[in-house]
């Protein structure tokens, strides 16, 4: 198998970005747990120690590779694009977490040195490919997965109130239901916690209610059922983008939701009845057996292989 090489800024990027993008990764980091890119970039790394795999990431431009793999950054792409029609590389796997759609960056992952597009789930795939005609031809879906941690032996109780973008009078109803059937939560809000504090509280609850207008993957939810965490997921049914208003329907708030570790509810009307079904009895959930099985480092690791190499572990 080539070496790959995994880009997430361009080669030619000077010292004064190079050190402008390490200073806002540390500063997001210290204050706030963001995930997203970051996140997508360590577990692939993870996985790719794990296997062995020979890799380099954003290395000096000379030491490139003919396998490139934009992970994200626009501008790492764009000097792809123009590396290969120079023919300095032969092949370029881009994403997942380049733009948010299509037309973004002059559509620059519609360019056809592209040879592969990698998103996190189906209905980005499918939000993707109605952008033009065959497109989603060359689009392959790809989760990253989160690392194994140890098995809480901490006493549960309660539950934890994940709140990313919602409704407020749908919050507020929750809120207010929660207590009247006097259950102990504790709310997480987006990108205003850190990493360790939301782990901590995972191992103390029994359930999480998780508030998200759309998710491409969830990577949050993965690492609640790693866990042991079942979810009760808020889940409208679509994502509308609003530049251009197209539509896409489906599990939009939880891509990888099964049976196995939670279950959906629709709005304010809805939630009281899942909500009954989903805490009657929680040895129904199986959330980690179902990560060990499909979310681990090693087993994302080995799916991009897979899909950019078509090997077989």
């Amino acid at each position: 198998m080539p070496k790959i090489t995994l880009l997430t800024l361009s080669p030619e990027a000077s010292f004064l970005e190079r050190f402008y993008l390490w200073f806002k990764k540390y500063l997001k980091n210290r204050l706030f747990y963001y995930g997203g890119p970051q996140a997508v970039l360590e577990s692939l790394i993870r996985g790719f120690d794990i296997l062995d795999v020979d890799y380099q990431l954003n290395p000096p431009i000379n030491d490139i590779s003919d396998a490139v793999c934009v992970i994200s950054g626009v501008n790492a792409l764009k000097w792809a694009i123009k590396a290969k029609k120079e023919g300095k590389i032969k092949r370029i796997v881009a994403g997942p977490n380049i733009i948010v759609t299509p037309e973004d960056a002059n559509a620059i992952l519609l360019n056809e040195a592209i040879d592969l597009v990698i998103v996190p789930s189906q209905w980005v795939k499918d939000f993707y490919a109605s952008f033009k005609p065959g497109f989603g031809k060359k689009i392959r879906v790809w989760p990253a997965g989160v690392e194994v941690c140890p098995e809480s032996d901490k006493k549960r109780n309660g539950c934890l109130v994940y709140k990313k973008n919602v409704d407020e009078n749908l919050f507020n109803s929750i809120l207010k239901y929660l207590k009247s059937q006097n259950i102990d939560y504790k709310i997480i809000k987006y990108r205003r916690y850190k990493k360790e504090k939301y782990f901590r509280i995972l191992e103390k609850v029994k359930f999480m209610i998780y508030l998200s207008k759309s998710e491409s993957q969830g990577l949050a939810l993965q690492e609640a059922w790693m866990r042991d965490v079942p979810t009760l997921v808020w889940n409208r049914g679509y994502f509308k983008h609003k530049k251009n208003n197209k539509k896409i329907f489906g599990n939009i708030s939880a891509p990888y939701l099964t049976k196995e570790c939670g279950m959906f509810f629709r709005n304010k009307e809805d939630f009281e009845s899942k909500f009954n079904i989903f805490t009657k009895d929680f040895s129904n959930f199986k959330p980690r057996e179902y990560s060990l099985k499909n979310f681990t480092d090693e087993i994302s690791a080995k799916s991009y292989l897979k899909i950019i190499w078509k090997i077989n572990y």
